[in-house]
């Protein structure tokens, strides 16, 4: 019989074995590949013990020239290492199952976490579901309050609204809002001197340029009808209001220079803003020049002090 055939049939026999007996986990396929490999060096230390010529290189056994080099020394060494091998492969085996107890245990353990776990997570569903029911009820309680405080106003509000929101007021209520809306994408440009053929869009993009900005915007306008001795103001528009602020905030920057010191720009304000922004710019002038030592300035439609 060759050796590798012999270590197959160990190998099937092993495994028949550990199948019949339920040992079929890898901990125990383990233990029995640990016992197989002390076989294998417990053969190799016979065949070191043993003349060559009791193992042919064809892989068989001559049984007579191995009994005749078997003496008592030799069974000693046998007998040794066939011991000191099932040692070893008996600690193997018990680690293996120490091991395998080990996780059987944690296994256990962290099954019993997961029922608490789910057990918690259905309290705390159930006390979801009750504080839900509880919003519910104050929302409906709500709703049944706001229902009848409107119906109690319904008539009050009915007679006073047909005055209040006439046809003629609402235009005028919608007109203010969309001019509004429609001033808060526009600037106006003040002292920009008016020449024959001018290119104010060229001019406006200079302007721009010196405050570090380069936003788009429309062809820009003079407003008003021309005077002679008067600069008229130059309307600039803008696709959106947001590069508005940008642009009034750097806007003081062109006093420093040369050819813009001259220029300044202001939002697009209505006649009615206008004429409330000049009586404030009046109020201010008055109070700097009573009151030289300290310092006035206009902020949200006031004139504050520092």
């Amino acid at each position: 019989m060759s050796s590798s055939k012999g270590r197959d049939e160990t190998v099937n026999a092993l495994d028949t074995s550990l199948s019949e007996t339920g040992g079929s986990d890898v901990f125990t396929k383990l233990s029995a590949a640990h016992f197989l490999s002390s076989f294998e060096q417990f053969k190799g230390k016979i065949r070191s013990l043993t003349p060559k010529s009791a193992f042919p290189a064809d892989g068989s056994i001559n049984e007579e020239a191995l009994l005749r080099s078997v003496n008592k020394t030799a069974l000693a060494e046998w007998l040794g290492t066939a011991i000191d091998m099932l040692d070893r492969a008996a600690r193997q085996i018990q680690g293996a199952a120490d091991l395998e107890t080990q996780i059987c245990s944690a296994d256990a353990e962290n099954k019993c976490l997961l029922k608490e776990k789910v057990e918690d997570q259905r309290t705390i569903i159930k006390l979801q579901s009750q504080l839900i029911e509880k919003e519910q009820e104050s929302v409906q309680s709500f709703r049944e309050t706001v229902q009848k405080e409107v119906k109690s106003y319904a008539g009050v509000v009915a007679s006073s609204c047909a005055t209040a929101l006439s046809p003629k007021k609402l235009q005028t209520v919608v007109k203010r809002i969309h001019d509004t809306e429609d001033r808060s994408r526009n600037i106006m440009i003040h002292g920009l001197a008016e020449k024959n053929g001018e290119d104010l869009k060229n001019s406006v993009s200079d302007i721009f340029s010196q405050l570090g900005e380069k936003p788009m915007f429309s062809i820009p306008c003079r407003v008003g009808k021309p005077v002679s001795g008067s600069v008229r103001p130059v309307k600039v528009s803008f696709p959106s209001a947001s590069v508005v602020p940008a642009l009034l905030k750097k806007s003081p920057n062109l006093r420093q220079s040369d050819t813009y010191k001259n220029i300044f720009i202001t939002p697009d304000r209505s006649r009615e803003e206008r004429v409330a922004r000049r009586a404030l710019i009046q109020e201010l002038r008055q109070k700097r020049k009573d009151e030289p030592d300290l310092t006035f300035f206009i902020k949200s439609g006031k004139v504050q002090r520092v």
